[in-house]
């Protein structure tokens, strides 16, 4: 079911539950008017739990069926509707007051500096998690908008052991004019997550696919971005080339997106810039029907922005209903853009016309010190309405996309490029973001500080736990919490799991699972060499599961759901970029030795 029509469903439940509440009131004033009553006084709606389903009996609760009479026929019940009472951010927690750290939005339309957005823009109310990707596979960095795990599917699994299926070589491109630093970006670097699509017939006859491809029933389509200016495609089982690479000419450091409507769209985001004709940085919206740019976003330069660093490393969001994309930049501006899509499936079209965009910039204490960058690098999460995002100067942010209004601000310390994932508790409707950052800008002179991994309330930015621990930066390497966490599931149901590296002393890595409730370390496992990797979780038909994480040495281990390893193979190269697994396939690019498919067994 949708949730428009959970939606409607809720509503008409909710009506039949009033007026039932009205009969039985009525039927209680009779019976108080008539002496009967025992003087006692109900609940007042402040002793109601706020944002918590109030418990009802039977009289008014429409989900609740009484036995049936027996030789009657029973009415057919209802589908029920899990869905919580709507939850939204309140006012905020005293410690994520955007005043505490000086912070400040403005907010660009049309050209001209607003309070708020329009009304007349509308209402956007992103569909949830588990509707949020209309095609199977996965369609964006972790997976969907609650950036949860880039996992789809379920895992045949015997031993929990690996196996290369197929390796692909990737080249390298020249660094831009950003700044002193020269050389060339080579193969797939941070976050640098592939996508899997298992694309509808009807959409694979459309797109420019080999016919060996389209012919191949259940096809996985690998689609990847990459930092030596190409975008690759290939047969996730066999590594096949499914389609011609799309030769961009210039390195995308981050993950793509695919339309979630399941739509042939890809949205990414250059990661350097360039002088040459046609190569300023911008994030690109690309027809996988053709190879076309259908429209960019972002070019550089863009006055509006407070920092002239303009690369797209963050993931794409789109709202399907309102066919609105959002794109956070490194020069500290959130773009907000309705595309104006026009897609005919049957007839195999599709074109944009975008409007132009609504623009965020922010500023604060941090950023105007010129000690800490603006700009965002992690990926954004998407829940209800708003939007969440965390910069470089250590904010995680909160933003109501209908009126582009900052909620609430929080400190989360330092420079945090890891991407959020947001855990919605289905029971009362709250939601919490998992989160941790990096020693960038707070190491002492020998290198070493403090970092954390965060527990924050969604709707109030209130720190729920936080675990500290001492790490080391040097200048070629930042520790800390650069991978992004799976939210578990399966046997890991109510953990956390992420990784972070403490460099120095051998430059050591962990994997690391937390209690979601207390934040307590329920295990822990150390690898060779420091990752910046996120791991992915894969689960079989009963829950079993089993995590992948690799490291800088080249290393790629799977481990059970106690953390113990199963399994480790060393490919014989850095990698910084996230595997992305469907079934029992695993896709993980490296720096220098290509792409590998892998097969888990």
């Amino acid at each position: 079911m949708s949730r428009k029509k959970r939606y409607e469903a809720r509503q008409v439940a909710l009506l039949i539950a009033l007026i039932a509440v009205s009969i039985a009131a009525i039927g209680l004033l009779v019976f108080l008017i008539s002496g009967s009553g025992s003087g006692k006084s109900g609940p007042k709606p402040t002793d109601v739990p706020l944002y918590t389903n109030a418990p009802t009996d039977s009289a008014s609760d429409p989900e609740a069926s009484a036995e049936p009479t027996e030789g009657a026929t029973p009415e057919p019940t209802a589908e029920p509707t899990k869905e919580p009472t709507a939850y939204a951010p309140v006012e905020p927690h005293s410690s994520a007051m955007g005043s505490n750290y000086g912070f400040k939005s403005e907010i660009m339309v049309g050209g001209d500096i607003v309070k708020s957005l329009p009304e007349s823009y509308g209402k956007i109310d992103f569909l949830h998690n588990d509707e949020y990707t209309q095609a199977e596979g996965v369609l964006s960095f972790r997976g969907s908008c609650f950036r949860q795990d880039p996992y789809f599917g379920v895992a045949k699994v015997d031993a929990g052991k690996l196996q290369v299926l197929w390796n692909r070589e990737t080249y390298s491109i020249g660094k831009g004019e950003g700044g002193s630093y020269s050389g060339v970006w080579t193969g797939s670097g941070w976050t640098g997550q592939a996508l899997a699509v298992r694309w509808d017939p009807e959409t694979k006859a459309i797109m420019n696919m080999f016919d060996s491809a389209k012919a191949k029933d259940g096809l996985i389509e690998i689609i990847y971005p990459t930092m030596d200016g190409n975008i690759y495609f290939y047969d996730m089982e066999t590594g096949e080339p499914t389609r011609n690479k799309l030769v961009m000419g210039v390195p995308f450091k981050g993950s793509g997106s695919v339309d979630p409507r399941g739509w042939p769209i890809l949205y990414v985001g250059q990661g350097d810039h360039y002088s040459a004709e046609g190569k300023a940085s911008k994030a690109y919206v690309i027809s996988l029907i053709d190879g076309s740019v259908l429209a960019t976003v972002g070019k550089k330069p863009d006055s509006f922005a407070l920092r002239s660093w303009h690369a797209y490393d963050s993931a794409a969001i789109v709202d399907a209903g309102s066919d609105t994309l959002f794109y956070p930049g490194e020069n500290g501006v959130i773009y907000r853009v309705k595309l104006n899509t026009a897609y005919d499936k049957a007839a195999g079209t599709l074109s944009m016309s975008p409007d132009a965009p609504v623009k965020v910039r922010y500023k604060s204490i941090r950023t105007d010190s010129g000690k800490f960058w603006l700009g965002y690098e992690a990926s954004t999460v998407a829940w209800r309405n708003y939007i969440y995002l965390c910069d470089n100067a250590g904010f995680m942010q909160c933003v109501d996309v209908n009126t582009m209004q900052t909620v609430w601000v929080q400190d989360i310390w330092d420079d945090t490029n890891a991407t959020p994932c947001l855990e919605e508790d289905p029971e009362t409707g709250k939601a919490y973001l998992y989160v941790g950052n990096t020693l960038d800008n707070k190491a002492d002179s020998s290198g070493k500080g403090l970092v954390a991994f965060f527990k924050v309330d969604a709707c109030t930015g209130e720190i729920v736990w936080q675990k500290e621990y001492t790490v080391y930066t040097d200048k070629h390497i930042t520790g800390g919490f650069q991978g992004s966490a799976v939210l578990g599931r399966g046997e890991l149901e109510g953990l956390v799991i992420t990784t972070y590296s403490s460099v120095g002393n051998g430059y050591e890595g962990y994997v690391v699972a937390y209690s979601t409730k207390t934040g307590d370390e329920a295990w822990r496992f150390k690898v060779a060499g420091y990752t910046w990797c996120s791991p992915v979780a894969l689960y079989d038909a009963n829950g079993k599961a089993y995590i992948v994480v690799c490291n800088c040495l080249g290393d790629i281990y799977v481990l059970d759901g106690n953390g113990q390893q199963l399994d480790k193979i060393n490919v014989e190269s850095n990698i910084e970029s996230s595997p992305v697994a469907f079934d029992n396939y695993i896709v993980v690019g490296t720096r220098v030795k290509g792409i590998f498919g892998l097969k888990i067994y």
